[in-house]
């Protein structure tokens, strides 16, 4: 009877299994040795306990000046703060934030306008805001407790919105039972001392000397050994973002010791367990794991009429590619092929440049979005490891982005003239598909999610990535509201290869005139495809669609389309000059000039109309006249060859 082989796959699992576990042998000895890198995790504890409460103490005072924040830049209250609207929105906000014992507004002198406060609590916010300390966020004794107050400028410079808050809540993050014993925890302000600690009676002689003095002036987090008159302290400190405040961190030097030594009695005892449960997983895995992939694995092969011997996991994975071209149609057949690890369930879409599919990631046990790129076909005069290179490098790119507004890349791998990016998977619908669906996107759901395309686009134009290809359906809306762009790298991967070429890379009507003379593209070039999409949300027509790509580019260099607000009455007049004025034809009378200033343009105007966008409509219905399906992205797509002569519009026509 012959024996059976491992074969790649299980001798890499048999070879990791036997790296991982020799690490595990000597592990005790190393833990022995090096007691004084178990100190420094106690200390990296520290440091990252300061961190995290000063980021929580940040978080807490953004809770309380986001709103005063709005009230502060309503047009209602700059106009009149003592009219009725302002008082009532200052009551509003008391009742809002529970938090919030008063608020008022002062002039450019510093009389106070009007004022707002909650039953019981006059004494109290008379004295905070008499408190003579200036600063935007000041500490203050009132009624033997501790107040806040928060002062946050009108517009124009007509005075200041002051609030009075408890910041008692606070006292909940500073808890140090994962700490040990004997630590100490305190939020501190610059001027006045110890404003919340984790013990009564809590000072700033609490702590040494050298470590209140390094979080007083330190602009950064830091953890140290700080001496001091009883044996020193371990501690850490970190800065309030946007506030006076910073927080210290401590423990005594022995007690420290102490659990650095429990410490690694417990690291050994792990280590002794880790060891026995590898030995068990080795056998395990074996049984349950490598011959069940393996089986997989030849069934995949066999699928893809090839051979089994001499097959590794490379060659299997380009196999699965051709396996996956033949049954895309079949949805029965792709729960039985993987992309790498990658487990296919179901075909989202297809376009020229590839195939989006829905897939599982079994080891981190997540659903994902499995986009093929072909990396041939029209660009056959362009080296392919180059284009390779480029697609990774591009991947990679994206993969850094973590951005609400960009849809996360997980992984790529490639295999001859192809390649596949694994990323995250939005459960919702593409911009494209609510167009043409019914009920239609309102004028204040499209500017949010302007707002969210803006946003993603800063962030990316920041790191100078270029998307190349904003569209309806590379803007994806999810369930839940979120706004998220897709395809970073890809588009411009593809646009960078098109150029090598002599081709101009892009979605017909939403290519900015620059790039049809062949100009290139940046920033501003991403800013008047996203003005399209805005326009067509708006008004449910494209300004540059026509039946052919030469007559839709054509269009874009000669036609000017009229406002939205006279194609669809219901959008504001801002937003329709806002959305008109990034569709210029000359890049530098587009305005407004970057991403980040379209973001802050929208965020004000989001505010000041009072736009929402919860999410999709629980129901949608296709019209009778639309036969469009739904994609995780597009991949529809042209390539042309820039206009090197260009007409004026109005121009007579040959």
């Amino acid at each position: 009877m012959k024996r059976p082989t491992l074969g790649l796959l299980g001798r890499t699992v048999l070879a990791l299994s036997a790296t991982a576990l020799a690490p595990l042998a000597v592990a005790p000895y190393l833990v022995a040795l090096n007691r004084e890198a178990i100190g420094d995790q106690v200390l990296r504890t520290h440091a990252v306990a300061a961190r995290s409460t000063a980021a929580r103490v940040q978080a807490f005072l953004e809770t309380l000046s986001g709103p005063a924040r709005a009230l502060a830049l309503n047009p209602a209250v700059l106009a009149d703060p003592r009219g009725v609207a302002a008082r009532e929105m200052l009551a509003g906000l008391l009742q809002a934030q529970p938090l919030i014992l008063g608020a008022a507004i002062v002039n450019a002198d510093g009389a106070e306008v009007v004022r707002a406060q909650s039953r019981g609590g006059a004494e109290i916010v008379t004295a905070v805001l008499a408190d003579p300390s200036p600063g935007p966020i000041v500490v203050a004794e009132a009624s033997g407790a501790t107040w806040l107050r928060l002062a946050l400028p009108l517009d124009a410079g007509l005075g200041q919105l002051l609030v009075v808050a408890d910041p008692s809540p606070l006292e909940a993050v500073l808890a140090t039972e994962e700490l040990g014993r004997e630590a100490q925890l305190a939020v501190v302000s610059r001027t006045s001392g110890v404003l919340l600690a984790s013990e009564v009676g809590l000072t700033l002689r609490s702590f040494p000397r050298t470590l209140v003095d390094a979080g007083r002036v330190g602009h950064t987090s830091g953890a140290s050994r700080f001496e001091g008159d009883d044996g020193g302290a371990l501690g850490a400190y970190a800065p309030v973002a946007g506030a006076p405040f910073f927080v210290l961190s401590s423990q005594p030097v022995a007690v420290a010791e102490e659990v650095a030594v429990q410490m690694r009695e417990r690291s050994l005892w792990a280590v002794g367990g880790a060891l026995a449960l590898a030995g068990a997983f080795s056998v395990i895995a074996w049984r349950t794991v490598i011959r069940p992939v393996r089986r997989l694995a030849v069934a995949q092969a066999r699928l893809a009429g090839a051979a089994v011997r001499g097959k590794d996991e490379i060659e299997q994975l380009a196999a699965s590619f051709r396996t996956l071209e033949r049954v895309v149609q079949d949805r029965d057949s792709l729960g039985e092929v993987f992309l790498g690890r990658y487990l296919v369930l179901e075909r989202l879409g297809s376009g020229g440049m590839g195939t989006v599919f829905k897939g599982w990631d079994p080891r981190l046990e997540r659903p994902v979005a499995l986009k093929t790129i072909h990396l041939g076909g029209e660009f056959d005069k362009v080296v392919r490891g180059e284009q390779r290179s480029t697609l990774l490098r591009e991947a990679v790119t994206a993969a850094q982005f973590s951005h609400p507004n960009i849809v996360a890349v997980y992984d790529v791998e490639d295999v001859g003239d192809a390649a596949f990016i694994a990323m995250e998977l939005v459960e919702g619908r593409s911009f494209e598909s609510w167009l043409h669906r019914t009920p239609r996107p309102t004028p204040a759901e499209v500017a949010v999610i302007g707002l969210g395309v803006a946003r993603g686009l800063a962030a990316a134009h920041q790191r100078g990535v270029l998307h190349r290809d904003i569209k309806p359906a590379n803007v994806l809306l999810a369930k839940d509201g979120a706004i998220k762009v897709t395809d970073f790298g890809i588009a411009g991967h593809i646009s960078e290869r098109a150029r090598d070429a002599g081709l101009v890379f892009g979605t017909p009507g939403y290519l900015p005139p620059e790039a049809l003379r062949g100009e290139g593209q940046d920033g501003s070039s991403d800013l008047f495809a996203l003005g399209v999409v805005l326009y067509e949300g708006l008004t449910g027509w494209s300004p540059f669609a026509a039946p052919t790509p030469v007559e839709s580019f054509d269009r874009t260099l000669t036609r000017d389309p009229e406002p939205p607000h006279e194609r669809n009455p219901d959008v504001p007049e801002d937003l329709s000059k806002l959305v008109l004025g990034l569709l210029a034809k000359a890049r530098d009378e587009r305005l407004p000039r970057d991403a980040a200033a379209l973001a802050e343009q929208f965020a004000a105007m989001v505010t000041r109309h009072g736009f929402r966008f919860t999410g999709l409509p629980a129901e949608l219905e296709p019209p009778e006249a639309w036969q469009g399906r739904e994609t995780q992205a597009g991949l529809h797509h042209t390539l042309v060859r820039p206009r090197t002569t260009i007409k004026p519009a109005g121009a007579p026509r040959g």
